[in-house]
C-alpha cells in the first residue's frame, strides 16, 4: 500500500481512506480454487513429506502406470520444486518475518542517532536437482496421479506406497495387505513384516509355529514389525504362520488377511 494512502497506528494500516482506481486493464486474473485430493496431507510439514515420497516413487513406479520418461522426469521436477518452496523456503520466510516488522517499528518510533538498515532476504539456495517450475505445479501432479490411478498397471499396493490412496479408496478395503521376508538377527533369522493399513490405525497381528494355536503377537500403528522370537527348538529352522486383521481404537476390525507362511532359520 502507498504510504499517502494509509495510516499507520502502530500495528496495522487503516485502509479507510481514498484508494486509487483499479487498472481493470492490469487486474490479475483470479486463480481457480484447487480441489483438494483426499489422499494429500493438510499440515505443511505432512505434505513436504507427501511431496518428497511422491518424488523418489513416481522413478520408481511411473513407467508401469504409463508414464514417459520425459512425464517421470517432469513431475519429479513439479514435487521437488513444491517441496522446496513449502518446506525450506516457506520457513526461511517466517523466521524473517519479525524482522521486517521490527524494521517498521524502528524507521516509524525508533530511536537513536543511527539510520536505519533495512533487513533483505536471501532465499535459501535450490537443493541440487531442484529447478524453479512454472506455476501449477501442485495442479499438474495431481492431474497426473489420476491418470497413474487409472492405469492399467495400477494396483492398492502400488497407490498405498506412493501416498496417493485416500479414504474414498480404502473405503472397501476388508483387510490389511502384508509380506514377510526372513533377515538375519542376533543369533538367528527374524521375521519382518511390510504392512498397509490402508488408513486404519494400525493392524492386529497373530501366529502360528509348528503344531501350535495362533497367538495373539502384536498391535503395531507403523510397518514393518519386526517378529524377533527365539526359535522353538535351538538350531532348528521352523516354519511360521501370519495373519492380520485391522485394528482402531483398541480393537481389531475387519476381515484376516490370507495366511502368509515364512520359514526362519538358525
Amino acid at each position: 500500500m502507498p504510504w499517502d494512502t494509509g495510516f499507520w497506528d502502530g500495528g496495522s494500516w487503516d485502509s479507510d481512506v481514498h484508494t486509487p482506481p483499479v487498472n481493470h486493464e492490469t487486474k490479475p486474473k483470479k486463480r481457480k480454487p484447487m480441489k483438494r485430493q483426499n489422499y494429500y496431507p493438510s499440515r505443511l510439514a505432512d505434505q513436504a513429506n507427501w511431496l518428497e515420497n511422491y518424488a523418489a516413487k513416481v522413478a520408481v513406479y511411473g513407467a508401469l502406470l504409463g508414464l514417459t520418461a520425459g512425464q517421470i522426469t517432469a513431475t519429479a521436477n513439479d514435487a521437488k520444486w513444491c517441496h522446496y518452496v513449502i518446506g525450506t523456503w516457506l520457513t526461511a520466510v517466517r523466521a524473517f518475518s519479525p524482522s521486517t516488522t521490527d524494521a517498521v517499528d524502528d524507521v516509524l518510533t525508533g530511536g537513536g542517532n543511527l539510520a536505519v538498515v533495512l533487513p533483505t532476504f536471501t532465499a535459501p539456495a535450490l537443493p541440487a536437482g531442484t529447478t524453479a517450475q512454472l506455476p501449477g505445479a501442485l495442479t499438474r501432479i495431481f492431474d497426473l496421479v489420476g491418470a497413474m490411478k487409472r492405469s492399467a498397471g495400477y494396483t492398492e499396493a502400488i497407490g498405498t506406497d506412493m501416498g496417493v490412496v485416500g479414504s474414498e479408496d480404502t473405503a472397501t478395503v476388508a483387510a490389511p495387505r502384508f509380506t514377510a521376508e526372513a533377515v538375519q538377527g542376533a543369533g538367528c533369522q527374524c521375521a519382518v513384516l511390510k504392512f498397509f493399513k490402508y488408513g486404519h490405525m494400525g493392524v492386529h497381528i497373530e501366529s502360528r509355529r509348528g503344531n501350535g494355536t495362533w497367538e495373539f503377537l502384536a498391535v503395531d500403528t507403523e510397518s514393518p514389525y519386526m517378529d524377533e522370537r527365539p526359535l522353538l527348538a535351538a538350531g532348528q529352522p521352523e516354519v511360521r504362520e501370519y495373519r492380520m486383521r485391522f485394528w482402531d481404537k483398541g480393537t481389531a476390525n475387519g476381515d484376516w488377511t490370507d495366511v502368509v507362511k515364512l520359514t526362519v532359520s538358525p
